[in-house]
Parts: C-alpha cells; sequence; structure tokens
C-alpha cells in the first residue's frame, strides 16, 4: 500500500547487477530438510506482530523451517532490497509494492510462483481480487502473491464536530457537504482546520479525479488524464481547499507538520487516510478516542482508490523449498484470517475481511470493505514512479499557489506520456 515513495534506479542496473552477484551464492535449490531460517522481510513495524503470528502457526506445521521476521522501515526498504539484488544477497520471502514490481520483475530477481499456486492444495488465485493477481504478473509469470488491500476512507474528528455541533460524515456526504461543514469546523486562528488536504496523490487527489469521472491514465497506459478537463478540475477543487477556501493547512505548513500530526494533534477536524493507517489511529491515545471513520464523499459518482502489497520470493534463495512454502501458506486462508485478526491489513483473500473489521471494533471498518464496490485500481504501468515523479514536481508551484492545475497539465502530459511511450 503507498505511504510515500522514491526514486530508485533503472530495472536493468538491478537486473544485471542481480546475475553478477548471484553467481556466487552457491545456488537455490536447498531443501527444506533439515533445519532451516528464512527471512520474512517487511517494512510495517505496526504489521510486525501479525506477521509474526503467521510465521509462527507456519512453523507449528513445518518443524525444520524457523522464519525471522525482519522490520526495515520503509524509507531504507528499498536501498536495502535493490543492495541485495545486486549482491545476491536478498532476504527468502519479502514484501511487494505495486510501484516496484516492474522492475524487480526483470532479470530473473524474483521467483516465479506460478507452479506453487497452480498445483496448491492450501491457496488458490481464485481467492483474491483480479485486478492485483494481474498486477503482479508479468507475461504470464507470477511474482507476488497478493496480501492485502487498501481503500481509503475520510476520518473525522467526533470531538470537533460535537463541539460544532455537526452531525458526523455518511454516507450521502458530497463535495459540497464536505466543503461546508469545512467552513464550519475551521478556527484556523486557533490551529484548527476543516479538513486536511496535501499534495498526496494516493490518499488525496486521485480519488477526487474518479469522483469527477476523471482518469489518471487512460486504460491502455499511452495517455495521461490531464488532458481530461474532469481531471484538472478535480485536482484543482481539491488544491483549492487549501489555496481558495483556506480550510486546509498550506504546503509549507504540511512541510512543518504531516497531515497526520495534524490530525492526531485534534488540529485537523477531517482527513483522507488509507485503510493501512488504522494500526496508526488506534496506537495513538489521541486517535484511539476522538476519531472514527465514514465513506469518501461523492462527485459524479462513489469512488475511491484501492492498491494491495504481494510476498514475493527472491530467486537467489538458498532456501527455495522452504520459502515456497511459505509464501504458500502466506495466500492461504488460515494465515490471512491470522493477518486480520492481529489488525495488520485487510486481508486479500475474499471472505476474510471481517477479521480485520472486528480487531478494530472501535472505529467503523466496514466502510473501508464496502466501498471496494466502488473502487479503481491504483494507476500502475512499468515506470510507475518516474511518471508519478514528473506529475507531483508539475503540481508542486499548484498546491503552493503559484500556477494553476490548467497551467502545469501540458507539462504533465508531456512528461508521462513520454514515459509511456518509452515503455512500449
Amino acid at each position: 500500500m503507498l505511504k510515500k515513495w522514491q526514486k530508485l534506479s533503472l530495472a536493468t542496473v538491478v537486473a544485471s547487477a542481480f546475475v553478477l552477484g548471484a553467481c556466487g551464492n552457491g545456488g537455490s535449490s536447498n531443501t527444506a530438510s533439515g533445519d532451516v531460517t528464512i527471512t520474512y522481510e517487511i517494512w510495517d513495524k505496526i504489521q510486525q506482530p501479525g506477521m509474526e503470528a503467521i510465521a509462527s502457526a507456519f512453523e507449528e506445521k513445518n518443524p525444520g523451517i524457523d522464519v525471522k521476521v525482519e522490520v526495515t522501515p520503509w524509507d531504507q526498504y528499498w536501498t536495502k532490497l535493490e543492495a541485495g539484488a545486486k549482491g545476491g544477497s536478498m532476504p527468502d520471502v519479502f514484501w511487494m509494492h505495486s510501484n516496484e514490481i516492474a522492475k524487480y520483475s526483470t532479470g530473473g530477481v524474483l521467483m516465479d510462483l506460478t507452479d506453487t499456486y497452480a498445483n496448491s492444495k492450501i491457496a488458490s488465485l481464485d481467492n483474491f481480487p483480479t485486478e492485483l493477481v494481474n498486477l503482479y504478473s508479468t507475461k504470464d509469470a507470477l511474482y507476488g502473491i497478493p496480501k492485502d488491500y487498501d481503500t481509503i476512507g475520510m476520518w473525522y474528528n467526533k470531538t470537533l464536530f460535537d463541539k460544532a455541533g455537526l452531525a458526523y460524515p455518511d454516507g450521502t456526504w458530497t463535495w459540497d457537504t464536505l466543503l461546508e461543514n469545512a467552513q464550519k469546523l475551521n478556527d484556523p486562528a486557533n490551529g484548527v482546520y476543516g479538513v486536511l488536504a496535501p499534495l498526496n496523490s494516493q490518499e488525496g487527489y486521485y480519488n477526487f479525479i474518479f469522483q469527477n469521472g476523471g482518469y489518471v491514465l487512460s486504460d491502455d497506459k499511452t495517455k495521461s488524464g490531464f488532458r481530461l478537463d474532469e481531471t484538472i478540475d478535480a485536482v484543482q477543487w481539491y488544491a483549492d481547499l487549501s489555496l481558495k477556501y483556506g480550510v486546509s493547512p498550506t504546503q509549507s505548513q504540511f512541510a512543518e507538520n504531516t497531515n497526520l500530526s495534524f490530525f492526531q494533534s485534534g488540529r485537523g477536524a477531517i482527513g483522507f487516510f488509507g485503510s493501512w493507517m488504522t494500526g496508526e489511529m488506534a496506537n495513538n491515545e489521541y486517535t484511539a478516542a476522538n476519531v472514527d471513520v465514514a465513506p469518501l464523499p461523492k462527485g459524479k459518482q462513489a469512488a475511491t482508490i484501492f492498491n494491495g502489497l504481494a510476498n514475493s520470493v527472491s530467486a537467489s534463495t538458498k532456501n527455495k523449498e522452504a520459502s515456497l512454502k511459505f509464501v504458500e501458506f502466506l495466500g492461504s486462508e488460515e494465515a490471512m484470517r491470522l493477518q486480520g485478526e492481529n489488525g495488520a491489513a485487510i486481508p486479500a483473500y475474499k471472505g476474510t475481511e471481517e477479521t480485520f473489521i472486528k480487531a478494530y471494533s472501535q472505529f467503523n471498518m466496514q466502510v473501508f470493505v464496502d466501498q471496494m464496490k466502488n473502487a479503481y485500481i491504483k494507476p500502475y504501468s512499468n515506470e510507475t514512479a518516474r511518471w508519478e515523479d514528473v506529475e507531483k514536481n508539475a503540481l508542486m508551484p499548484v498546491f503552493d499557489g503559484q500556477k494553476s492545475v490548467k497551467e502545469v497539465a501540458p507539462e504533465i502530459v508531456a512528461g508521462v506520456e513520454g514515459i509511456l511511450a518509452n515503455e512500449k
């Protein structure tokens, strides 16, 4: 799921370096016949208990195989993984993200898991959202098993709503309702803002683009949605929550305090956060006692972005059999239920979502699951991180109040479509 992103070197660099590094690792056909320890690399400390619960259940079923869950924060995760690919020393099993799968699925860096799941008696690809299976598949090869999915919710501060005498948000809210309530809740003199609208794609303006009938990339991944008035108007409306209406902090203020910081200190009445942030809300004393979540407001239609992580296996693993057994178990109903019960994430396995809902009964978690009927997969291509970078850089002067979205749209179109054209 997307919290933030960074640029990495080209896939060809990773692939070629990996091949050189892998030559000296002694092969990857080791079996699990003796005592074996495999590493499972993740980036979210809050999800660690859930992943360790899954590892423990797997170890009970597979004596002789130990799973070591290792946590590397997101800011260092991809640097470490790339270094491992170059040196032939990647973790055995690890989380994969939609922004990075195209890069790591080339050059023999990841193990093809097609046969593992085709022959599995405990898991089937039919149990996962088709969009996520396709996302982690390339040229008929499967390089990642869906782990979870996420949608975006409209979190709100009940205490601030009560103080203002306003009804809590519900499924009837529109953009107009959002703005009207944000204006009533807004109290910048006392450091409180009606809504938090930072320059954020997945948790922010992407949702409004689809709600307005626009798109980010065309279905054939050749055109930028910034050719469309619907896309331009949606992003401008979102940016204007700060620029025109003053109900959101400015981008310079967000540079000093994140939207989460504003929200968890009672200085933001409404914020847009993904389901993966639920643990952060529950573990913070203030938000645990004062907030809840509602569906996103509707524009021309209801819409939310959805995405999901996958579990992948290194092609250079020295413990191939044990790693494949573990990644197979990770996609089982048992493992998915453990993930949800421990409040890690919404399980990707169909029919197990209620475990996550029950894990956070203090919040209206059903919102995230129900919104899947109006969900659009997070836009992606082979070079997602590159064109996202172009888009973000072009929008910075918009969110700083220096230009309009219409003025920067041609720059976004040219940059994004140039990258897409080179993918073909």
